[in-house]
């Protein structure tokens, strides 16, 4: 799988949106390396990218535009970003601003080479939404129901009645999702969401999920398939040989950005071999793409 690393320019911000939507068009991903970003460029990155910026409320935020990564030291299976949640960023970005001496490599799927891989049965299952439910605190959602909202300062003051409206507001044909109350607050949610999406600005399918993915911040999800099979160990094992076969890694270095079509790509990471406080990697996400 081909590299695809930007050469330095004068105006960083400007020229590199014009290299990174023609690579997310191709490819899905660019690596922007040696440019001498900062968390401020890399901000500016962002904001000029994508259309609304959005947050994951268990992170914690840097400026208003950027969230640290802080999901332990343990490798990191192949997944889309909040892709449990029903509305997942389009753009992922990372900035490296102190990349880790031993371990941490950031790794790249391609799911539009593993959904030409894919054997025709999985792709027949797979052209079916997928359901996941879980648990979620009550401060877990009200901190995503307000940030969805635009409104993050009214998180504590958001009811299971502004829930269930925000619910009806964005199920849609491709989004249905429900909850149902819990004694202590907190919720059980359940969503139905595809496992193969058209990329963003070249429209491919791809296979792109979080059936491989994390739950760092957030209770294991259950998945179950349209034909009401769980997903087993097995067809688990069949899924990630396939995209282990699509998968490429990235090791960082100070000042690296690598921003992601979240539709297209899964990434995950590497094992951290060294002390926390020895690396520092931001996230900046949003829906649509600034053309």
């Amino acid at each position: 799988m081909q590299t695809n690393i930007a050469s330095p320019i004068q105006d960083c911000v400007a020229q590199d949106k014009s290299d990174v939507l023609a690579a997310l068009e191709n490819q899905g991903w660019i690596l922007i390396r040696g440019h001498d970003y900062t968390v401020e460029h890399f901000s500016a990155l962002m904001t000029s990218l994508c259309q609304t910026l959005t947050y994951d409320p268990a992170r914690e935020n840097i400026n208003k535009e950027t969230q640290k990564v802080d999901a332990g030291t343990h490798p990191v299976g192949l997944h889309i970003e909040n892709g449990n949640t029903p509305l997942p960023p389009d753009v992922v970005a990372f900035f490296s601003e102190l990349s880790a001496s031993k371990g941490s490599q950031t790794t790249l799927c391609d799911g539009h080479a593993v959904y030409q891989a894919l054997p025709e049965t999985l792709k027949q299952l797979f052209s079916n939404p997928i359901s996941i439910s879980r648990y979620l605190p009550k401060t877990i959602w009200q901190n995503y129901v307000a940030t969805a909202m635009g409104k993050p300062d009214i998180a504590n003051q958001l009811t299971f009645d502004d829930l269930k409206n925000f619910i009806a507001q964005t199920n849609s044909e491709s989004l249905t999702h429900d909850a149902e109350p819990q004694a202590d607050g907190g919720i059980r949610y359940t969503l139905q969401v595809p496992a193969i999406r058209q990329d963003n600005l070249s429209h491919l399918p791809a296979f792109a999920n979080t059936l491989l993915g994390p739950s760092f911040n957030y209770e294991k999800p259950e998945f179950t398939l349209a034909n009401a099979d769980k997903v087993d160990a097995e067809l688990m094992q069949q899924l990630t040989q396939i995209c282990e076969a699509h998968t490429q890694e990235i090791a960082w270095q100070d000042g690296d950005v690598l921003v992601l079509d979240n539709k297209r790509v899964m990434h995950g990471r590497r094992e951290i071999k060294v002390p926390l406080n020895e690396r520092k990697l931001y996230i900046g996400m949003g829906l649509g793409v600034n053309k």
